[in-house]
């Protein structure tokens, strides 16, 4: 995978010359789950936590359905790639790939019926170190496509955790509880909501922020993750 980036669809410039997104080179070599037409995929499962009622877990978070574009490998260039996006200043690399994982999706029905797209937030500290939200630039490339409006006001970080990858077993969960809050949840009172987050491993940082939108009384609940690991 070359990594080289292009002008965005909106006219946001990363840096190469061209037009549209990824270099078809890249395009092809992205490792595709397909989880999107796959019930109780791996997404789903790992949201599911330790259990073997996908369908009670997932009824109990009120989760609609849940699937990643791509999966995480540790061998494979997407690692960098991750990697760029969220350390290294290039956040448009989540927006291109948010992007074309709307376009393949297309014709399945995940996108079908959710009316806005939020991101898991970062703690503002975070966000001020890093200078943006890598999971917006994920959101925002999916709503360009989608025309579904990206919320970044109903869901807050108000814990400042250490990073998940530094965290294993038990610690990802205790590290993540109460992580989150809502702002106006009756603001979002039955709306079908796309929660979008850039790496699922153990599933914890997406469940703690589930746990904390219970609180949009009769709303439905998806979830896309740009990677999956394996």
């Amino acid at each position: 995978m070359c990594g080289r980036y292009m002008e965005s669809p909106k006219g946001r410039d990363t840096g190469c010359k061209g037009q549209g997104e990824i270099c078809e080179e890249c395009k092809r070599k992205l490792p595709r789950t397909e989880q999107a037409s796959i019930l109780q995929n791996g997404t789903e499962m790992a949201l599911a936590g330790k259990t073997n009622d996908i369908v009670a877990a997932a009824k109990a978070m009120h989760l609609t359905r849940a699937a990643a574009f791509l999966f995480y490998e540790k061998d494979h260039p997407i690692r960098q790639l991750v990697h760029r996006m969220k350390y290294s200043d290039q956040p448009l690399i989540g927006y291109h790939l948010g992007w074309q994982a709307a376009m393949e999706m297309q014709d399945t029905d995940f996108f079908d019926e959710i009316e806005v797209i939020i991101p898991i937030p970062l703690h503002p500290k975070r966000l001020r170190e890093r200078g943006y939200n890598q999971s917006e630039y994920i959101a925002r490339g999916i709503s360009d496509y989608t025309g579904i409006p990206v919320d970044t006001t109903h869901v807050t970080r108000v814990r400042n955790t250490p990073k998940q990858a530094l965290q294993s077993g038990e610690g990802r969960k205790l590290n993540v509880a109460d992580a989150f809050a809502v702002n106006h949840p009756e603001q979002m009172y039955r709306k079908h909501v796309l929660l979008v987050d850039d790496l699922i491993t153990t599933g914890e940082t997406a469940r703690s922020c589930i746990r904390a939108m219970r609180l949009f009384r009769g709303a439905e609940i998806s979830v896309f993750a740009l990677c999956k690991a394996r």
